[in-house]
Formats: structure tokens, C-alpha cells, sequence
């Protein structure tokens, strides 16, 4: 009754989900890997439907699979069916076009589980806010309520004099004007309540001590 509950509850679960066999050569090597089973979420985020897949090996649906340089899913996955453990990755996804977040574990020797979701958009959004950040001129960082920098452009660099790295070691507060540290904590309460501010500005030092 309660494995009946589990295999509903991953049949019907939002993430993608499929069971799989290795097949190995005949050194034993990881060859390629049979479709057992797969859930309806494994369907919407592939495109694959289950009558396509159950029972037929990975290179009979994914001709080429491995080839040109793309990411080596069979011998990836033979290492944890073959060797036990688990791993958790992000990975494209050639034949399909879209980046994967999986997760694989081996339930027994040879057998293989795996759960994943499509993160094409999020991967797209990173990606584009690189982009943004890499040619932008302006003073650009994302730093959190605490002053922390998590992430600057180049230009912070070129414009303080300071290498990245000793940067990002320091409170975002300790570069700025003395004058403006009160003004610029405001802004960052306003921030903390998710609060828009517009039109803010201040002076950071140099590693000269100058300021601009």
C-alpha cells in the first residue's frame, strides 16, 4: 500500500522523472542505457512521450548521442549505476536544445533513477544578465541588505583601481565618502523593504584615496 502511494506520488510529481538499466560492452565499459519507466512530467519538460522511450536504449531515441564533443551522458551515468553514489549537475542537452538540472542516483547495481527540471529560461536570464554586466560602462554590482557584493562588472575596477578579488573581500559601505554613508544606509533600509529607489547618488574612494 504505502510503495503503491510513493510510485503515484513520482508518477504525478511536477519534476521530470525516469528509471533506467546501463548496458555495457563487452569490457564491461558503459555502452548505452535502456528506458524503463518515466512520469508525465518527464513527457512535458522532453517532449517525448512514454510510448517512445519505454523499453529503447538512449541512442535508438538520440542518434549520435555522445558524438561531436557533446557531454558524455552514458559514461556519466554507467559511473554512478556502476559504482553507486549520486550526483546533482546542469547540463545541455544537444539533441533536445534545452539545459537540464538533474539529479541521478543508482538504486541498485546497473539500474539508475533520475529526477530533473527544464532551467532553458533561468540558464537564458543568467546568460543575458552577463551580457548586461560584461559591456556595461556604468558601476554595476548586485550586493545584498548586509553590504555584501555578490557580483560587480569590470567596471568597478577600472574605475577604483582595485583588482576584483579585493572587491568583493570588502563591505560595500567601505568605499563610500564618509559624507554619504548615511544617505546611502537609507537607501539600503528603503531596499531591505522592497522599496524602489531612483535617482540615487553617492562617492566611492579610489584605492588612490581619491574619490569619484
Amino acid at each position: 500500500m504505502q510503495d503503491r502511494y510513493y510510485k503515484d506520488l513520482i508518477m504525478s510529481a511536477p519534476f521530470g522523472y525516469a528509471y533506467q538499466k546501463i548496458v555495457t560492452d563487452d569490457n564491461g565499459t558503459p555502452s548505452d542505457f535502456i528506458f524503463i519507466e518515466v512520469n508525465s512530467s518527464f513527457e512535458n519538460l522532453t517532449g517525448l512521450k512514454s510510448s517512445e522511450v519505454i523499453n529503447r536504449s538512449a541512442k535508438e531515441i538520440f542518434p549520435g548521442l555522445g558524438s561531436d564533443g557533446d557531454f558524455d551522458w552514458v559514461g556519466f551515468y554507467g559511473d554512478v549505476a556502476i559504482n553507486g553514489g549520486e550526483k546533482e549537475f546542469e547540463q545541455f542537452s544537444e539533441p533536445l536544445k534545452k539545459w537540464y538540472k538533474v539529479k541521478v542516483f543508482s538504486p541498485e547495481k546497473y539500474y539508475f533513477s533520475t529526477v530533473f527540471t527544464d532551467v532553458t529560461e533561468e540558464r537564458a536570464k543568467a546568460e543575458e544578465l552577463e551580457g548586461f554586466f560584461s559591456v556595461n560602462l556604468d558601476l554595476l554590482c548586485i550586493a545584498d541588505v548586509d553590504g555584501n557584493f555578490l557580483k560587480i562588472n569590470k567596471e568597478w575596477e577600472s574605475t577604483l583601481g582595485y583588482e576584483t578579488h579585493e572587491i568583493m573581500a570588502r563591505k560595500f559601505l567601505e568605499f563610500v565618502h564618509p559624507d554619504d554613508i548615511e544617505s546611502t544606509l537609507d537607501a539600503m533600509s528603503r531596499l531591505g523593504k522592497q522599496e524602489k529607489v531612483l535617482n540615487f547618488v553617492n562617492r566611492y574612494k579610489r584605492k588612490d584615496g581619491s574619490y569619484c
